[in-house]
């Protein structure tokens, strides 16, 4: 019995033994820091849970003693004045152990200072953040940490930059013709448009090919004539090609979107296609889709040639019943096969439903 309670009691001593002990290292080493001129020693003030349960004095967290240097004067500032708190250059040194987190020598060293944290920025290699551990960056024994006011990036408001004022810029050269060497005769009346031949054979592979040395007449009269489209249409066109859009393009109509797009795609404006199709659409209707579908199969508007088609689908019956539909079926007979193929279509996704429904129909008397 005594030798169990001795061996009871053991562990208690050693771990009254092991505190004291512990209390007259941190003590000493607080005493030793004193004495130094201008410089605190830190240390951690909680004992890692490891050390207490095993209970044993050789084993200690192993520290790091280094310096922090202020790199520059820091100051607390404020509106009325600011006040040096840290001279530049000053040094104040540092025990932690080498696992430990920098946040508690940043608190530390701010609050010692009577300095706001946010305001500070700690360097060793690179900045440090407040989740890194000496052991982490690879500090050793008499390293120095550098210290700095954090700079405020304040943010700088960039000016605002539009594309409206290039765009009108172009479209003003275009309309004035200053400087233009290129003449348009448009229509059976040779109305004049000028435009410059710089901007024509950059923007469109045509007007390139067709203004090459020796290659074509016009590129030795500069004159272009167009017999066949209207003079609005046309500065349509080249309003693109100054400005690469159409300013009211949604506010022509159907017959106008048609001329627009076979200008485009005889001069091989693929983007300018594309606009009309999509001005196109928004403008479908009952009376003009026959119109449309016909101009998208001629000139391989595929974008605008579905969107009809399924438009056409969705109001079959109303189409077929319109004189405007009927004309148009017969001035471009070829669009005659893609409708019936949508029909056919149509019909077939509709049929299984059909059929099931005759399935369930009841038997009447007279059925047998």
């Amino acid at each position: 019995e005594r030798t169990v309670g001795s061996s009871a009691t053991a562990p208690r001593t050693a771990h009254s033994d092991s505190r004291r002990a512990s209390s007259v290292t941190v003590a000493t080493t607080t005493s030793h820091a004193s004495t130094r001129d201008s410089h605190l020693l830190f240390f951690a003030a909680s004992t890692p849970p490891s050390v207490e349960v095993t209970m044993n004095r050789s084993v200690r967290p192993e520290n790091v003693e280094f310096t922090v240097k202020a790199a520059e004067d820091l100051v607390l500032t404020g509106k009325e004045r600011s006040i040096v708190r840290v001279p530049a250059n000053n040094t104040y040194s540092c025990l932690m152990q080498k696992t430990q987190r920098f946040s508690s020598l940043f608190r530390h060293y701010s609050k010692h200072h009577g300095l706001p944290r946010e305001a500070l920025d700690f360097f060793f290699t690179n900045c440090l953040d407040p989740e890194d551990s000496p052991e982490s960056v690879h500090l050793q024994k008499n390293d120095i940490i550098l210290v700095r006011q954090r700079v405020t990036q304040v943010p700088v408001s960039l000016p605002l930059h539009s594309d409206d004022s290039y765009f009108s810029t172009m479209k003003q050269l275009f309309l004035s013709g200053e400087g233009s060497d290129v003449t348009f005769e448009v229509g059976r009346d040779k109305e004049v448009i000028r435009a410059h031949r710089l901007i024509l054979t950059t923007r469109c592979e045509i007007f390139n090919a067709m203004f090459r040395p020796g290659a074509m007449r016009e590129s030795e009269t500069g004159i272009i004539r167009i017999h066949d489209h209207t003079p609005d249409m046309v500065s349509k066109m080249l309003e693109f090609l100054y400005t690469n859009r159409v300013a009211d393009i949604n506010k022509l109509c159907s017959t106008q979107l048609i001329d627009l797009l076979t200008l485009a795609e005889q001069y091989l404006l693929m983007p300018l296609k594309q606009q009309c199709e999509v001005a196109a659409r928004e403008i479908l209707s009952i009376t003009n889709v026959g119109r449309l579908l016909c101009a998208a199969e001629k000139y391989n508007a595929d974008y605008l040639k579905e969107f009809c088609i399924n438009f056409f689908v969705e109001n079959m019956h109303e189409i077929l019943d319109d004189d405007n539909f009927r004309d148009e079926l017969e001035a471009c007979p070829s669009i005659a096969l893609t409708i019936l193929k949508a029909s056919t279509r149509a019909i077939a996704t509709q049929e299984p439903a059909v059929k099931r429904r005759r399935l369930n129909m009841p038997f009447e008397d007279g059925d047998f």
